[in-house]
C-alpha cells in the first residue's frame, strides 16, 4: 500500500498506472478502467500505452495486445523498452521452444498486420548492433516477405561476407558461411528474384559453397551415428546427428538437410543464372550417365569455343570429383571422414593384384620408372565380402575419371589448381587417400610409397594395417621385394595368435588372364588381409626363383606358402618339382616342421623312387640324419634311411590336425631371419 509520501512524489502518469496495477490481480475490469481514463487524459504518454499492452498479454488477449504493439509502433519508434519487447518477439520466432511464454509472443507477433510485422523486422534489424543477429532478423524478414529480397537479399550476402573476412583465421565451416551457403544464396538466386549479378560474383559465390559444404560433410565425427553402408553411397543422403555443431548458430540453425542435395541445387541456381543448360536431375543418375554428359558437355564448349560452357564442366567436374571420392573415402577411414559409422565399420583396403601363374612361368617385367601408361586401365576386382561393392567401385571410378579431366585437359587445369589453392585443404586430412590410391591405381608406386609413409607414423589400429598393405604393395610393384616381405611379416606377426582366422578355401575372382595388370578391393580384417599376405610372399619367391643362382630353402619356403590356398596354384608346384628333378638333389631339413600337404608329401616320395629319379633328398631333421648316418656306418647299407623317411613321410601325414595358419605363422615367425636373407 503506497505511503501518502510516496503519493505525494509520484507523476500524474506514474499515479495512474500505479492504481491500475493495484486492481491488474483482483479486477481487470477496473485495472482497465484505470488505463482507459489514463490514455484519455494522457494519449501521448508511452508508459500507459506499454502498460495497457501489459495487461492484455497478461491477459492472453492476443488480438488487443497486437493492437496496442501496432499503435506502439507507430507512435512511439524510438523507445528502447518497446524494441527490447518487439527483439523478444522476434527471438521466440526463432527458437524452436514449447514454452508458454514463447508461443504466447509469437502469436501476438503474427496477429500483427503483415506489413506492420515487415517494418518491425527491418527496424529491428537496423538498430542492432550484432552482426550475427541483424543477419538472423534480415533472413527472417526475407523468408516471410519475400519481395524483400531484391531489396536487401544482395547486403545480407555482402554483410555476411564481410563480417567473416573481418574474423581472421576462420574455417570454411563457420557461423556466418553457414547463413551465407545455406539461407541467403537460395533465397537470393530463386528464380523470382530479379538481381543483377556478375559471373565474377557467382563463381565467387559458387566456390564458397563448394567449400563450406566439403568442410561441413567431412568433419570428424562428434560421435557414433547409425548411418546404413547403403545410405553412405546415396548421392543424397548423409547423417545429419553425427557432425559437430556450428559455433554460434542456434540448434535449429546448425540443420543441413541433405547436404550434397543443397550443393547441387546451388550449382543448378548458379548455372541457371550463367546461361548453363542441365540434363534433369543429373545429379542422381548413375555414375555412367553423370559421366558421358560431362564429357558431352565438355566436347561441345571445346568446339563452341564457350567459356561458360567450359566453367559448367569445371564445377560440375569438381563437385562430382569430391562427392564420389568421398563416398569411397567413407569406407576406408570414417574417423576422419564423418560417417559416424566407427569401430564397428570396416575399412577397404585398394591393393595391387598378382598375375596369374601359367605352366612355363615368366617373372614380372621389370618396373619402369617413369609414369606408368593409363591408357588402358587396370579392372578393380573387389571381394564378395564388401557391402555395395559396385557402387564403391563406380564412386571411384568415378572419382578418377573427374579427377583426370581436371588434371589432363589444358582448359580446365589452371582453374582446377586455382580453385584447389584456394581452399583451406589442411582441414581435409581425407584428401591423402585420394592422392594415395590415385597414386597407387595409376601405377605411381614411388609417389604412393612417399604418401604412405607420411601417413603410417601415426596410424594405428586397422589403419596402420591398410598403409601397411599398400606400401607392400607399392614395394612389391617397385621389385624391393625384401622391403615388402619384411613389411608384411610385420603385419602378420601383430596378429594375436587366437585370432588367426581358420583355413577357408579361398574364393576364386575371376582375374585377368596372363600378366594383366589388375587390383584388389579388399576388407581390412585378418580373414581377407592374410591370405593377401602370403600371397604376396609368395610372389616374391616366385621372383626369386627365377633369378640366376636360386637357393633350395628359397624353393622350400615357396613350397610352404602354396600350402595355404592348396591347390590353386599347384602348377607353381609342379614347375619347382621339375627343377628339384633337374638339379638332381633338394637340401631342406625343416621340411617336416613345416610341409603337411598330403600331395605334396607323396610327389616327394615319388621323387625318391626309380619313376621319380632318385633325387637326392636331404629333408630329415638334423637328429634323424645323424642317427640315419650311424646306422649306415653300423649296416653298411642305406636301409635305416629309407626306412627313417618313410617313417617320418607316415608321421607327418597324421599331423594333418593341425591348422593350416597356425603352421604358416609359427613358420613366418620362427624363419624370419631366414626368410628375409634369400629374398
Amino acid at each position: 500500500m503506497a505511503t501518502a509520501g510516496m503519493m505525494d512524489s509520484l507523476s500524474d502518469v506514474d499515479y495512474l498506472v500505479m492504481r491500475a496495477r493495484q486492481y491488474a490481480k483482483t479486477d481487470q475490469y477496473a485495472s482497465k478502467a484505470w488505463l482507459i481514463t489514463a490514455k484519455s487524459l494522457f494519449p501521448s504518454s508511452f508508459v500507459i500505452q506499454f502498460e495497457s499492452y501489459q495487461v492484455e498479454k497478461a491477459s492472453k488477449n492476443v488480438n488487443e495486445a497486437a493492437k496496442h504493439l501496432e499503435e506502439m509502433f507507430r507512435n512511439f519508434p524510438h523507445e528502447r523498452q518497446l524494441w527490447e519487447e518487439v527483439q523478444g518477439m522476434l527471438e521466440a520466432l526463432q527458437t524452436d521452444s514449447s514454452e508458454h511464454q514463447h508461443t504466447l509472443l509469437t502469436e501476438i507477433f503474427a496477429a500483427i498486420p503483415t506489413h506492420v510485422q515487415c517494418q518491425m523486422l527491418l527496424t529491428v534489424a537496423e538498430k542492432i548492433s550484432n552482426t550475427l543477429e541483424r543477419c538472423r532478423l534480415l533472413l527472417l524478414a526475407m523468408r516471410n516477405f519475400p519481395s524483400l529480397v531484391q531489396e536487401h537479399g544482395l547486403k545480407l550476402i555482402e554483410l555476411l561476407m564481410n563480417e567473416e573476412k573481418r574474423v581472421s583465421s576462420m574455417p570454411p565451416v563457420n557461423c556466418y558461411r553457414k547463413l551465407l551457403v545455406c539461407d541467403a544464396m537460395p533465397l537470393v538466386l530463386g528464380r523470382d528474384v530479379r538481381i543483377n549479378l556478375t559471373p565474377a560474383q557467382l563463381y565467387q559465390w559458387l566456390q564458397l559453397a563448394i567449400e563450406f559444404y566439403i568442410s561441413y560433410i567431412t568433419q570428424p565425427a562428434s560421435g557414433e551415428g547409425t548411418s546404413s553402408g547403403a545410405d553412405m553411397l546415396s548421392p543424397s543422403k548423409a547423417s545429419l546427428s553425427r557432425l559437430p555443431p556450428v559455433a554460434g548458430l542456434l540448434e535449429r540453425e546448425n540443420q543441413v538437410i541433405d547436404p550434397w542435395g543443397s550443393l547441387f541445387r546451388l550449382l543448378v541456381l548458379v548455372g541457371q543464372r550463367l546461361g548453363w543448360e542441365f540434363e534433369p536431375d543429373i545429379f542422381n543418375k548413375p555414375r555412367d550417365t553423370q559421366w558421358q554428359y560431362l564429357v558431352s558437355q565438355y566436347n561441345r564448349a571445346k568446339q563452341t569455343h564457350s567459356d561458360s560452357g567450359l566453367k559448367q564442366v569445371l564445377y560440375m567436374a569438381v563437385v562430382m570429383f569430391m562427392q564420389s571420392f568421398y563416398l569411397y573415402v567413407s569406407h576406408i577411414d570414417t574417423d576422419i571422414s564423418g560417417t559416424g559409422l566407427g569401430s564397428q565399420h570396416i575399412p577397404i583396403v585398394l591393393v595391387e593384384g598378382f598375375p596369374l601363374d601359367t605352366e612355363e612361368y615368366a617373372p614380372l617385367p621389370r618396373a619402369k620408372k617413369h609414369k606408368a601408361d593409363n591408357s588402358a586401365q587396370p579392372p578393380i576386382l573387389p571381394s564378395s565380402n564388401i557391402p555395395n561393392s559396385q557402387a564403391l567401385l563406380s564412386n571411384f571410378t568415378m572419382a578418377l575419371k573427374c579427377y583426370e579431366l581436371l588434371n589432363t585437359r589444358e582448359e580446365l587445369h589452371k582453374d582446377f589448381l586455382s580453385l584447389y589453392s584456394r581452399w583451406k585443404k589442411e582441414t581435409w586430412a581425407w584428401i591423402s587417400h585420394l592422392q594415395i590410391d590415385v597414386a597407387l591405381y595409376q601405377g605411381n608406386f614411388q609417389e604412393a610409397a612417399a604418401q604412405l609413409q607420411n601417413c603410417i607414423d601415426t596410424a594405428t589400429g586397422r589403419m596402420k594395417t591398410r598403409y601397411a598393405l599398400q606400401r607392400a604393395s607399392c614395394f612389391y610393384c617397385l621389385r624391393n621385394y625384401a622391403k615388402a616381405c619384411e613389411l608384411i611379416l610385420d603385419i602378420l606377426y601383430t596378429i594375436p595368435e587366437q585370432e588367426m582366422p581358420e583355413f577357408e578355401q579361398a574364393e576364386k575372382v575371376a582375374t585377368p588372364s596372363g600378366s594383366s595388370r589388375h587390383l584388389l578391393m579388399l576388407q581390412c580384417t585378418e580373414k581377407e588381409f592374410l591370405p593377401y599376405c602370403v600371397l604376396m610372399l609368395a610372389a616374391c619367391l616366385k621372383e626369386r626363383m627365377c633369378s640366376d643362382h636360386c637357393p633350395d630353402v628359397v624353393l622350400a619356403h615357396l613350397i610352404i606358402l602354396l600350402q595355404y590356398d592348396w591347390p590353386q596354384q599347384e602348377h607353381l608346384f609342379s614347375a619347382i618339382i621339375r627343377r628339384i628333378q633337374q638339379q638332381g638333389s633338394f637340401t631342406y631339413n625343416m621340411f617336416f616342421s613345416y610341409i603337411f600337404v598330403v600331395d605334396m608329401l607323396e610327389e616327394f616320395a615319388y621323387l625318391d623312387t626309380v619313376e621319380g629319379g632318385r633325387i637326392s633328398l636331404d629333408i630329415l631333421p638334423v637328429s634323424t640324419k645323424q642317427l640315419a648316418q650311424q646306422r649306415t656306418m653300423t649296416r653298411g647299407v642305406n636301409k635305416g634311411v629309407k626306412e627313417d623317411f618313410r617313417a617320418a613321410l607316415e608321421k607327418q601325414v597324421g599331423r594333418l590336425q593341425e591348422t593350416c595358419p597356425k603352421i604358416i605363422r609359427n613358420f613366418l615367425r620362427d624363419e624370419r631371419t631366414v626368410f628375409l636373407q634369400h629374398i
